[in-house]
């Protein structure tokens, strides 16, 4: 609503369709990136041991995530996830591309819960409908913090792919619980 008010009332640079067709196309590819880098960053500053402790966690109680998990946060975490789009205040858009950016943000953090890659059509065609790389992250919780649309958990070496062991040098944590559960997995 802020930033419908700040683009009805000059606050918001915006532009339209024809001051240029292709800048206007290529904000919407741009939202995702920008997006990740935010989602990243943000991401990591909610699992410094504060707030993860008083906000975080209330997110992190689903081990097993699922759709709804998506958009389960405390209102602290709802507002620095949907801070994002603070962005229009700085880059000429249009109202569109911000409709587009929430829609994005609310579809995709439910998308990114549902706890698998996709499906299969027919045994042969894939539909990518989630990300087991945010999974991972449900149950690791020091890995994975982006999104797939950005390698930004490779730059940070927070990546995790799932193997064992298949974690950075950083992480003692990963080989801990990777080896309490491969000793429950285990027989004898």
């Amino acid at each position: 609503v802020l930033l419908f008010w700040g683009f009805a009332n000059g606050y918001a640079p915006s532009f339209v369709w024809s001051d240029n067709e292709v800048w206007f196309c290529t904000i919407f590819f741009a939202i995702f990136m920008w997006e990740s880098l935010h989602f990243y960053a943000v991401h990591r500053f909610l699992h410094w041991p504060t707030l993860y402790k008083y906000v975080h966690s209330l997110h992190h109680r689903s081990i097993n995530p699922i759709s709804w998990t998506g958009i389960s946060m405390h209102p602290v975490e709802h507002l620095l996830y949907f801070s994002s789009v603070l962005v229009h205040f700085f880059v000429p858009t249009h109202p569109i591309h911000v409709l587009f950016h929430m829609l994005a943000m609310t579809i995709g953090a439910m998308i990114g819960h549902t706890g698998f890659d996709g499906f299969f059509i027919n045994n042969k065609n894939r539909v990518a409908l989630g990300h087991f790389h945010h999974q991972l992250h449900h149950r690791y919780f020091e890995c994975n913090y982006g999104t797939i649309e950005l390698p930004c958990d490779v730059w940070f070496d927070s990546f995790h792919d799932g193997r064992l062991p298949s974690y950075s040098s950083r992480s003692r944590a990963f080989r801990a619980m990777d080896e309490l559960q491969v000793s429950f997995a285990l027989p004898g």
